[in-house]
């Protein structure tokens, strides 16, 4: 390999691991973004980022269901927030598959001036915390939630979830994914079961390790909204 894609490669790998140890702050994970915001594309594209490709690849599977009154993902129209959006790769696939109606949301004001250059989004906002609720958005607002990216080590709790539940409809979806070993440190299963449980969200389909990245693989989560 050519020394100097070797050194770049090796900084890409450097930055995505140093985004890991943020230990969820808030604030420390806003600044990291902001200053990453313009070689991210090219660091996660470094690393064989494909979990964008396939979330949504994964949301076109999940089809309209009598029983729990589910939306259908085949109807282009729905309205899609891309929660923790950074500079916009799941809306760009999403554009590609058709998909008309795409909001976005991320922490990081600078990711966001990313994702407005992609010109795929109705509406933007940042500074969003998943770990609160977000005043910008209304309960049950959204036919699908997505989220790529978010649950990883360093990033956001397993209960963030609950704000993803909120803000998308009975019979939405919210489809999320959760890096492997951030899976396996955290209790995002119990979460998960917890939820189910006191009837918030119903567990329709669940890919394990998926692909994501190419040091590791992802789950895949799709949960109607009860």
């Amino acid at each position: 390999m050519n020394q100097a894609v070797k050194s770049k490669d090796n900084e890409s790998f450097d930055a995505i691991k140093e985004a890991h140890t943020l230990s969820g702050d808030a604030e420390k994970l806003q600044t990291y973004y902001d200053k990453w915001a313009v070689a991210y594309d090219s660091d996660v594209s470094n690393e064989q980022y494909i979990g964008p490709e396939y979330i949504v690849n994964f949301l076109t599977t999940l089809k309209s269901d009598n029983r729990l009154k589910t939306v259908d993902s085949s109807d282009r129209k729905i309205k899609i927030l891309d929660t923790g959006c950074g500079t916009g790769l799941v809306g760009i696939v999403l554009q590609q598959k058709g998909y008309q109606n795409i909001d976005g949301a991320d922490l990081s004001e600078r990711m966001v001036e990313q994702a407005r250059s992609t010109g795929v989004y109705n509406f933007l906002e940042s500074e969003v915390d998943l770990t609160k609720k977000n005043e910008a958005y209304e309960d049950n607002q959204y036919d699908a939630t997505v989220c790529c990216g978010v649950f990883t080590l360093g990033h956001v709790p397993p209960t963030a979830l609950s704000e993803l539940i909120r803000i998308t409809k009975p019979g939405g979806w919210v489809v999320v994914s959760t890096r492997k070993s951030y899976y396996d440190s955290t209790n995002f299963q119990e979460v998960c079961d917890r939820y189910q449980q006191e009837g918030k969200v119903k567990l329709v389909n669940h890919v394990k390790d998926g692909p994501y990245i190419a040091e590791e693989g992802a789950h895949y989560w799709a949960f109607a909204v009860c």
